[in-house]
């Protein structure tokens, strides 16, 4: 006989025998018993909970000729036919491959037709969200009042994408995950029936890869029974599932708390060349951390059997704002992680950010200088507060005598350049020099940007243009989520054959715009797509308009002269094509070719 997976051999086949639904199955077993049975079900939850499992079951159970206190008997015709799949009432259809308007029509003429052998005809649809809108549509009369022989079990993973008018038709039963301790306690029995030795510390870290999905755990325990048929052991488990040795994540958690990065990044360099990936690593840290951190809380220390006491009495001391911050970077670098294709560089440096005792030390040097300062020093303190007030009084005063400034309009400049990039002292110690210094820069940055953009709009063409809005969604596509932020403020405008202008959005965010990193990778990447380069110039918004519509009256005669001569260019081409007409009709009939305008 062919080799079964072990999670088709071992699918519960009473209601009993589901793990961790409980209250689920203990409610379709009253609903069979009391003959209360509904015309409609959706059951939904993650992969692998045992949505379809129960629903096979509950089929069977409505069939079943002799009934075991809501459970079906497994022995009789109908039941034995269900397990083998040959129960002709008992239809199960996937929606992901039959998601079609025709399939739900041909159901919907058949539901007419009364069961052949058992009581009822059940129609089990899983992965019911993947029907079209119209199959939804040709279900729904059906579904809310089917004939009293038919009963329909909806399973989806996605309950979101089920339509509510769907959904108001059923009474839905939420699957929820599965906990480790009931999966460890499901793979135990399954090994000890099929007589092969297995390790507690291997089960718990299938346990843990497999997030509440007891499909998943047999699928990675039968993966291991391939690599090893003798016994299920911890070793083959990490190498398996990529997961770092327990005790090894131990001592990377020691060096993080000790503030020892070398420590930190040689054993997880050692775990990575092991096979173990970041991410897995990064996992098994927040486990590890979380659980730590809830022994310190509640004084419980076998609340983890992987925590030996030793490891135990040397976190003790740990003060628990640092697992809160260790926590918090982690899952930060397990989001970059989604980012890059660097795999290794999130986690170093989660690992050097973590063991660094920068923050801690300053908080304890502000809190010890608070608390041990003499009194004489807080007033000092009182009085250089004083001081600094006075000081931003006076800043916002010259901001305020500056921003009444007339300047003259349609003037294009960069943030970057237009400004002092420091706080310029001269702002306070003079009253005239530092105004005229910065609207020099103003007008400088605003006589060279109108200048470059003045160049583009001389040789811009509406072919250039096209070609750097068609790489849009590419750049969109490679770019950071920071970096499609200042992206989603840009917009192309006017393009010559080595130039782009881009019209920024926002004024305030025109400064970070011209960021020179984010402008030379952009540049490349635009050259990378579009298979030439082209130079980018910057306008703010609320600027172009006015740029675009000077330089058109500067160069009035210019664009006339221009459009005139393409014109005349498109008539003498298109004269000539006329010509070569003429002549080769006169070449084909001769002579007697009449031409007519």
């Amino acid at each position: 006989m062919a080799y079964q997976a072990l999670y088709r051999k071992w699918r519960p086949r009473t209601f009993d025998s589901v793990i961790g639904q409980e209250a689920i199955t203990d409610t379709l077993k009253n609903a069979i018993k009391r003959g209360k049975v509904s015309h409609a079900f959706l059951f939904a939850g993650p992969r692998g909970t045992g949505k379809t499992s129960c629903a096979k079951i509950f089929a069977k159970a409505l069939n079943c000729t002799n009934l075991q206190d809501g459970e079906p008997c497994n022995k009789c015709a109908n039941c034995i036919a269900a397990d083998k799949g040959s129960m002709p009432d008992i239809m199960e259809i996937d929606a992901a491959s039959n998601n079609g308007v025709d399939e739900i029509r041909e159901i919907r003429d058949k539901v007419k037709y009364a069961p052949t052998e058992g009581k009822y005809k059940v129609y089990i649809i899983d992965e019911v969200h993947m029907l079209s809108m119209g199959a939804f549509n040709a279900l729904l009369k059906t579904l809310e009042e089917p004939p009293e022989y038919v009963v329909f079990i909806l399973a989806t993973t996605e309950l979101q994408k089920v339509p509510a008018t769907i959904i108001s038709r059923t009474q839905r039963y939420n699957f929820k995950r599965i906990s480790k301790s009931d999966l460890e306690k499901r793979m135990k029995y399954i090994l000890e029936q099929e007589n092969i030795k297995y390790e507690d510390k291997a089960l718990a870290v299938i346990a843990q890869v497999a997030d509440g999905g007891m499909r998943d755990a047999l699928s990675i325990l039968d993966q291991l029974l391939s690599y090893e048929k003798e016994s299920v052991n911890y070793n083959d488990a990490l190498q398996i599932t990529g997961f770092a040795a327990r005790e090894n994540i131990e001592q990377i958690l020691l060096a993080l708390l000790n503030q020892d990065a070398g420590s930190a990044l040689k054993l997880a360099q050692k775990e990575l060349d092991q096979g173990a990936s970041s991410k897995n690593i990064l996992d098994e840290l927040i486990d590890l951390a979380t659980k730590s951190l809830m022994l310190i809380k509640t004084g419980d220390e076998t609340k983890d059997t992987f925590l030996s006491a030793d490891f135990i009495t040397k976190i003790k001391h740990i003060p628990t704002a640092t697992y809160y911050r260790l926590i918090t970077l982690a899952n930060k670098a397990l989001n970059d992680l989604r980012y890059t294709n660097q795999q290794q560089i999130p986690l170093e440096v989660f690992l050097v950010e973590a063991s660094s005792p920068q923050a801690e030390k300053t908080d304890k040097a502000v809190a010890s200088t608070v608390a041990k300062a003499p009194v004489q020093g807080n007033a000092d303190m009182s009085a250089e507060l004083a001081a600094l007030k006075k000081q931003i009084v006076d800043l916002t005063q010259k901001v305020a005598q500056l921003a009444k400034q007339p300047v003259a309009q349609n003037q294009v400049f960069h943030l970057d350049t237009a400004l002092p990039k420091t706080p310029s002292k001269p702002l306070v110690k003079t009253e005239q020099q530092p105004v005229k210094q910065t609207k020099k820069r103003i007008k400088k940055s605003a006589a060279i940007n109108r200048k470059e953009v003045y160049h583009v709009l001389e040789n811009a063409t509406r072919a250039d243009l096209t070609t750097v809005k068609n790489v849009w969604p590419d750049l969109q596509s490679v770019l950071a989520v920071s970096e499609k932020a200042l992206l989603d403020v840009l917009e192309p405008v006017a393009a010559s054959p080595d130039q782009v202008v881009m019209k920024c959005k926002y004024t305030l965010w025109f400064e970070n715009a011209t960021n020179s990193d984010f402008l030379d990778k952009l540049t490349d990447l635009i050259e990378k797509f579009a298979k030439r380069s082209y130079r980018i110039v910057l306008v703010p918004d609320e600027d172009w308009l006015a740029v675009r519509k000077e330089f058109v009256q500067s160069h009035k005669d210019e664009l006339l002269a221009k459009k005139k001569q393409q014109i005349e260019v498109k008539e003498e081409a298109e004269t000539k094509d006329d010509l070569q007409v003429i002549n080769k009709a006169k070449e084909l009939f001769g002579d007697t070719v009449t031409i007519k305008d």
